[in-house]
């Protein structure tokens, strides 16, 4: 086991900390197999009489095709930063207006874990937000394109030049991120993880670690995943 990795397996700590991700549509992500894809989903409720788990129908729709009764689910969820990882089996499926539920039970055990396997979207061109970014090495803030986002962190796009006076590790503040559905401008702090080439000339794409990530700042970004996830489902479907 990774040193970074601890085990739950008392019941009642499990339904805490399951009750702790149950942030109305926390999104997670599933794996069908050991070592196969990430596929979206969302912890939709859950039925602690029952202890029961109510996880939202897989996108990409194709996958949403190999999944039946009895299938094991691998669940990554993120809990104020921190990766919890799970398996479940599932019980049942049931259908409702926005898509199909898999029913599992809680599992009988459950890990924390540092690494971040965890749903990221994408953000189209098109729908990229503006965010504005403090450092102390910047006389004055700098503006970005927010070109994906996690739980845990945000890649955003900046001119290399700007890039080029933040060191790795630096803490950095961001402000006056509007997300879809979000009825309030986020803000927090920032700490640069990587820097990959963009494809357009004199800008990279600088990945971001969220700092200090309160329960409120987590959930507000959920809202917005959820929006991501809901779109990409739909452009799926077209």
């Amino acid at each position: 086991m990774d040193e970074t990795e601890y085990t739950v397996d008392h019941p009642a700590r499990i339904a805490a900390i399951l009750k702790d991700l149950d942030h109305k549509l926390t999104l997670i992500s599933v794996r069908l197999t050991e070592d196969g894809p990430l596929f979206g989903s969302a912890l939709v409720r859950l039925d602690p009489t029952a202890r029961e788990i109510f996880l939202d129908e897989l996108t990409p729709s194709r996958a949403h095709e190999h999944v039946q009764t009895g299938q094991a689910l691998r669940v990554f969820a993120a809990l104020r930063g921190i990766a919890v990882r799970f398996s479940s089996t599932v019980t049942r499926i049931e259908q409702e207006a926005q898509g199909a539920l898999y029913v599992c039970p809680y599992p009988e055990s459950l890990y924390y874990l540092q690494r971040r396997e965890t749903f990221r979207a994408h953000i189209p061109m098109a729908e990229r937000p503006a965010v504005e970014l403090s450092s102390q090495g910047w006389s004055q803030p700098v503006i970005g394109e927010l070109t994906d986002l996690s739980a845990c962190g945000m890649c955003i796009e900046l001119p290399t030049t700007t890039l080029d006076t933040l060191k790795a590790g630096s803490p950095t503040s961001f402000s006056n991120l509007l997300l879809p559905e979000v009825r309030e401008r986020l803000s927090g702090q920032l700490q640069l993880a990587n820097r990959r080439r963009s494809v357009r000339d004199g800008y990279e794409s600088a990945g971001f670690e969220i700092v200090g990530s309160d329960q409120w700042l987590e959930r507000q970004i959920n809202i917005a995943l959820l929006y991501y996830q809901r779109e990409a489902r739909r452009r799926s479907m077209e």
